[in-house]
């Protein structure tokens, strides 16, 4: 790897007043063919976390989110890549179902299923502060951004 360059990623905890989180198959990238991750993707330029993270969301999953705190940033170094991730704790927002091949799944699930090796540290986080959750008492309206 001799580009220095780090790709900035946001990632969306998106959880159910289950407790439970949207997962999806990776796509689109060789090296984490058959992995399921958390839904999200790069920041453009210019573009804060929230308004990146609700973008990717609704392209990727036809959810709309409301964007909470952070709960995990770290960096990676995959074999062809940098990437520094940063997972917040979302909540769908309006009737929209999310697309076919999306999965609700528990933390203790998702650890079971293939993922990122990014990924574990993230659900380490995740299984600290997601659990049987009350509707409505996540986020709080100072606190987060709901985008169409």
């Amino acid at each position: 790897m001799d580009d220095e360059s780090v790709d900035e990623i946001v990632l969306a905890a998106i959880v159910d007043e289950r407790g439970r989180m949207l997962v999806q198959p990776r796509a689109g990238d060789p090296l984490l063919a058959g992995t399921w991750e958390l839904p999200g993707g790069k920041v453009d330029p210019g573009e804060d976390h929230a308004a990146a993270l609700a973008r990717e969301v609704e392209e990727e999953t036809g959810v709309m989110i409301r964007v909470g705190e952070l709960a995990v940033a770290l960096c990676h170094a995959y074999p062809d890549r940098r990437v520094a991730l940063h997972a917040y704790l979302c909540e769908p927002v309006g009737d929209a179902r999310p697309v076919r091949w999306v999965r609700w799944t528990s933390p203790k699930e998702y650890r079971a299923m293939p993922m990122p090796d990014a990924n574990i540290a993230i659900v380490d986080a995740l299984e600290r502060v997601v659990g049987p959750q009350e509707p409505g008492k996540r986020l709080t309206d100072d606190s987060s951004i709901s985008y169409k």
